[in-house]
């Protein structure tokens, strides 16, 4: 890996998950050791000047500006973030494709699939490195679920349930913002439910929906959905499962979970408390009672992450959401770093088939 080099970085976008990413940079020494390599960001980019100039006041030598472009074409840039609002992301990510810069976004790809679809053709004379922000892969008990079903331990996989469920839409009288407009690329299936059928799909799929509905109980037509539920069956195998998305929810903050069904097994995934990962092995205990004794066990995971990753702070301590982040990030620039795409298989093309089964539900 190429520890001489230090990697610019733009972040296009100084919002919420803008400062995730900016925070992720400022504390991956922490949990990846050796790094990947040595970047540092440089700019800041968001529509309002004095917004991008307060996340870059953050980072050690990056500076504000309201000109993405400017961002991305500097030549000592060799990485952009696209942290936008989803109507912004193609023009963005073509902009930086035709750079050769490494790219890492934010789901969904696009706001729409039709413009998904026109990056791919700009794809295949593309160099660089790219990676989408499907974090909650990077969950330490995320990765364990992996791989017990690569090693078989939950037999041939017959069903599986998933949700999303958040309730930041319950109040009618919220303001409306891009989120929640249908020509900004905005509802509850881009928002959360490209990371819920990216999880199950990587899983357990390749899957295709086969029934959905929708409901949007505010506002008029040009309002986004703010919940979906639907129907999936997978290519390979046959099993069927549904999945819901749902942002008036009430009482569910940022609740993902994920329980999957086989012959031989089963786990659950919840990453509210993703410090566990719950198994059900179908083999029943030994005992002296006269009937088998099956159920649930809740696995201590933790931080116990691969090297090069760290155990900070501790593989006891309970792991939080921004941690994912981190090692997502850190996947992406070890990819770098080795001039491939991540062996994970995150990259824009992902990007474009998650977009493909959002239109299918749609």
């Amino acid at each position: 890996m190429n520890q001489e080099k230090t990697y610019r970085v733009a972040i296009l976008g100084a919002g919420f998950i803008g400062k995730v990413h900016a925070y992720a940079y400022a504390t991956l020494p922490f949990y990846s050791s050796p790094l990947p390599l040595r970047a540092e960001v440089k700019w800041v980019a968001a529509a309002h000047p004095e917004t991008a100039e307060a996340v870059a006041a953050m980072l050690p030598a990056a500076a504000g500006t309201a000109d993405w472009r400017r961002a991305v074409e500097d030549d000592e840039v060799d990485i952009v973030h696209v942290c936008t609002p989803n109507y912004l992301h193609r023009e963005q990510l073509e902009a930086a494709i035709r750079a050769g810069k490494h790219i890492y976004c934010e789901k969904p790809l696009c706001a729409t699939r039709d413009e998904a679809e026109s990056l791919a053709a700009l794809l295949a004379d593309y160099r660089g490195v790219s990676h989408m922000t499907f974090h909650h892969r990077y969950f330490a008990s995320v990765e364990l679920a992996r791989d017990l079903i690569a090693q078989g331990k939950l037999g041939r996989i017959l069903e599986f349930r998933g949700a999303y469920l958040q309730d930041s839409h319950v109040d009618e009288n919220r303001p409306i913002r891009w989120k929640n407009e249908r020509a900004a690329g905005g509802g509850a299936l881009a928002d959360i439910g490209s990371h819920l059928i990216d999880l199950a799909d990587w899983l357990v799929g390749p899957m295709r929906c086969v029934a959905s509905v929708s409901s949007t109980p505010f506002g008029d037509a040009s309002r986004a959905e703010d919940a979906v539920s639907m129907i999936w069956q997978t290519s390979s195998n046959s099993a069927v499962g549904t999945l819901q998305v749902s942002k008036i929810a009430l009482g569910h903050e940022n609740d993902l979970s994920l329980t999957i069904y086989g012959t031989a097994g089963a786990l659950r995934i919840h990453c509210m408390t993703p410090h566990y990962l719950e198994f059900c092995d179908a083999r029943p205990l030994t005992h002296s009672g006269p009937h088998p004794v099956t159920g649930w066990t809740r696995l201590a995971v933790g931080h116990r992450y691969s090297p090069p990753d760290t155990t900070f702070p501790a593989t006891k301590s309970a792991i939080g959401w921004t941690r994912a982040h981190c090692a997502c990030l850190a996947d992406f620039l070890r990819a770098v770093a080795e001039g491939k795409n991540s062996p994970m298989e995150i990259d824009l093309h992902r990007g474009i088939y998650i977009q493909r089964l959002m239109d299918d539900v749609r």
